[in-house]
């Protein structure tokens, strides 16, 4: 606790009591350090209806807490009827239902700091859970013993040494049946999976700690450079994002995730942003794509879909990234922005000219391609392809010039621009 910091002079210090012998002896712990640490100790338990015996574990917990003369907050929850329907997994809700608890309870009774049980054997079991699940590297990096008010004074230590000192110290404590059911995942990985790992590795708790300890480092060097990647080359638009691919393909996947979270709050799955490294176009949930394309990358809402047509006055024009300026000088004819049709072509040196195929001769990235404004005529013909190419029929007597464009637009020169 002193090492890292977890706990000073004054802390009111919430602890997260379940009843069984982890929880019970952090509390233990914690109340008979508290005269020495100059600490407030409170308990906080949550009954959520997950199994018949909760009622007596709360119960439990409230004679433990008056013996030892701790407050203790409690309240009941029905966790199932909260899962049905819900798309998740019943741990999920469950966690997500004992965090929101516990961050009331500290919030009504001013504690400074949250501590819970997680062990050495914990960590082992969560990073098991997510290489199986398929995360990435970082996501190797999981429990943090200390996060925000959050702290885990037993993460140093494994489930064994805790229940030898229990045991000696006859700490009281119930225990969960449900933790031998290997119907779930975490169970299972406890029960027969970590065993096996023990014939390997009689100390792999260890071991884990020590990869994960590590794996911290090694995200807060690589969040670090992605947010320096992000402030210096990340340009964000309406509905997506759009920068210079980074050489290196694990710094482009990390960008794509950090622009993700920024943008939508929550990130895929590794695997699938992998297909972002194999494919131009990958689709991560409905409407949101990662695409690559002339060495840009582009990660939201990068199919445009709507169709737009601007009548044309004198004036300053801001249109879906690009900044254009036109003065008709009173010529009397009617002309248009607006993005591309099908089969658009244009009458460049007495050739006519595929939009499509002018597109990708200036490296055009595909995203922007349906976004461009085009200065069209009456008849639809297209007169001007921003910062590209001049029509033939381009009338002499209208100016129009490009102010601004999104980043990367066009990486081929401008040999068609008029001059």
């Amino acid at each position: 606790m002193k090492e890292n910091r977890l706990i000073g002079e004054g802390d009111i210090v919430l602890v997260a009591v379940s009843g069984g012998i982890d929880s019970m002896t952090l509390l233990y712990i914690l109340k008979k350090l508290s005269p020495l640490l100059k600490i407030e100790v409170l308990g906080a338990h949550l009954d959520h209806r997950i199994r018949e015996s909760s009622e007596r574990d709360r119960k439990f917990v409230e004679d433990i807490c008056r013996q030892w003369n701790v407050p203790v907050e409690t309240a009941v929850v029905d966790v199932p009827a909260l899962w049905k329907g819900s798309g998740k997994t019943l741990e999920e809700v469950a966690r997500e239902v004992r965090y929101s608890f516990l961050e009331k309870v500290a919030k009504k009774l001013g504690a400074t700091k949250i501590a819970l049980a997680h062990h050495k054997n914990d960590l082992l079991e969560t990073v098991l859970h997510r290489l199986v699940r398929g995360t990435g590297p970082l996501g190797i990096a999981c429990i943090p013993v200390k996060r925000e008010k959050y702290i885990r004074p037993f993460l140093v230590f494994k489930r064994s040494e805790i229940e030898d000192y229990a045991q000696k110290q006859k700490i009281p404590f119930v225990v969960d049946e449900t933790n031998y059911d290997i119907k779930y995942t975490r169970n299972f990985i406890r029960h027969r999976v970590v065993p096996l790992l023990k014939k390997l590795n009689p100390n792999v708790e260890d071991a884990v700690y020590r990869l994960v300890s590590i794996s911290f480092m090694l995200r807060e060097f690589v969040e670090e450079t992605v947010q320096n990647f992000v402030k210096e080359k990340v340009h964000f638009y309406k509905d997506f994002a759009v920068f210079e691919e980074p050489k290196n393909q694990f710094l482009f996947l990390e960008v794509t995730r950090w622009v993700l979270k920024t943008l939508y709050g929550r990130t895929p799955d590794y695997e699938k942003l992998i297909e972002s490294l194999k494919s131009r176009r990958v689709e991560l949930w409905k409407d949101v794509f990662v695409e690559r394309s002339f060495g840009y990358g582009a990660v939201g809402k990068t199919l445009f879909k709507k169709k737009y047509r601007l009548e044309v006055k004198d004036g300053i024009f801001d249109i879906e990234g690009f900044k254009i300026k036109v003065n008709l000088h009173g010529i009397e004819r009617a002309f248009w922005l607006r993005n591309r049709r099908k089969g658009d072509r244009i009458i460049i040196n007495g050739s006519e000219e595929k939009l499509k195929d002018i597109f990708i001769e200036k490296k055009v990235p595909v995203f922007y391609r349906d976004r461009v404004p085009l200065l069209v005529d009456e008849q639809g013909r297209v007169l001007w392809v921003p910062g590209i190419a001049f029509s033939d029929e381009f009338p002499p007597e209208v100016n129009v010039e490009l102010l601004e464009f999104p980043i990367g637009y066009v990486k081929g020169g401008t040999s068609f621009e008029q001059v």
